[in-house]
């Protein structure tokens, strides 16, 4: 039959869950700080948050391990993951994206007027970055997310432009394993 689970082992797991997900942020700030990401203070504002409602969580657990364990995957997973943490993938897609228009238009030799991307004048001895994304855009809150995985487990929030381009038959490689991304569901934030 069923063996009960001490509550000290418990406690001993969330714990080491709590520590996973400190260096998670700690991690995923460094990240965020590497690719300028103009919302890192806001995001790191939730990743402290975040660990005051764990700390309290699991500093006051006494009977209701199952509970406690609910609130705190809701507000790790679910809340901050699936929403906050895709709109780092949906910037990052915004700059290869901008990445790859600048590469199409300067094959081309020619830049629209209309285009998100601003070429600025080097001094010889600055390093060259002639690439400029408009880091006021806000990202949509009342939004959808395109959901996408490989082979390898990686999720993927796609775009919406190239969403519809797979959703018409084309094909988009994950990196990792390149194989194929498949669509898994479409989720409104």
């Amino acid at each position: 039959m069923g063996k009960q689970t001490d509550p000290a082992e418990i406690k001993k797991m969330l714990a080491a869950l709590f520590e996973y997900m400190k260096t998670h942020f700690r991690d995923e700030e460094t990240y965020m700080e590497n690719m300028q990401y103009p919302y890192l203070d806001s995001h790191r504002e939730h990743h402290r948050n975040i660990i005051l409602d764990m700390t309290h969580l699991i500093k006051n657990m006494k009977y209701d391990f199952k509970q406690q364990l609910v609130i705190i995957m809701e507000q790790w997973l679910l809340k901050h993951i699936l929403q906050e943490d895709m709109q780092i993938g949906e910037y990052q897609q915004e700059i290869l994206q901008a990445q790859q228009m600048q590469k199409e238009h300067l094959e081309q030799n020619t830049v629209p007027k209309d285009s998100p991307i601003n070429y600025i004048e080097h001094n010889e001895h600055e390093p060259k970055n002639d690439l400029h994304v408009d880091t006021n855009k806000k990202i949509k809150k009342q939004s959808v997310l395109h959901i996408y995985s490989c082979m390898c487990g990686r999720i993927y929030n796609i775009a919406p432009n190239i969403h519809a381009n797979l959703q018409n038959g084309h094909t988009l490689r994950c990196k990792h394993c390149h194989t194929n991304i498949s669509f898994i569901s479409d989720m409104k934030i």
